[in-house]
């Protein structure tokens, strides 16, 4: 099997007929109900779980086969949760999923190097790529204004970015 997909982890338990609150990573957070089957990451090993899931108030909730009390619910608590990416939508022209720009070359208008992305991360006001160079990382906006073109086949992301800034 490919590596899963990250969509997701196990959160606390919910009441005390075995749910569990579930942090989602996709946007909206209830697509995540529409991502099946969910794989749960146990010892190291990825498994395939059944899983009931809904929506309850502004979150997520699950019950994992088995998982009948809260205490059982409490043991999955933290567990990643995965999909295989053929399950996932095709993103749309100027999306992307960020596993795409993981380990791309990242250079600005003038064609310098400055190093490739490791990971991204979301803020409120938006998203980041962090650009791996040398011996250090360069944090660097995901946003219009600094990301002129994603040149996946090329392997590069071409950015409006001085050299310089950190």
């Amino acid at each position: 099997m490919a590596q899963p997909v990250l969509v997701g982890m196990i959160g606390g338990p919910f009441g005390v007929k075995g749910w569990a609150h579930v942090n989602s990573y996709t946007e909206p957070p209830a697509n995540l109900l529409s991502y099946t089957p969910w794989l749960l990451k146990r010892r190291n090993r990825w498994e395939v779980v059944d899983v009931q899931a809904q929506e309850h108030g502004n979150g997520l909730i699950a019950r994992i086969e088995g998982s009948h009390d809260r205490d059982v619910a409490a043991e999955w608590s933290g567990t990643p949760i995965g999909v295989d990416a053929s399950v996932l939508p095709a993103p749309t022209e100027g999306e992307y999923y960020w596993r795409d720009l993981v380990g791309l070359q990242v250079v600005n208008e003038s064609g310098v190097d400055l190093g490739k992305v490791v990971r991204l991360f979301s803020t409120p006001a938006h998203d980041v790529m962090v650009v791996a160079h040398g011996s250090g990382e360069r944090l660097i906006p995901f946003v219009r204004e600094v990301v002129i073109a994603v040149e996946a086949a090329g392997g590069r992301v071409v950015v409006d970015w001085d050299q310089d800034w950190v």
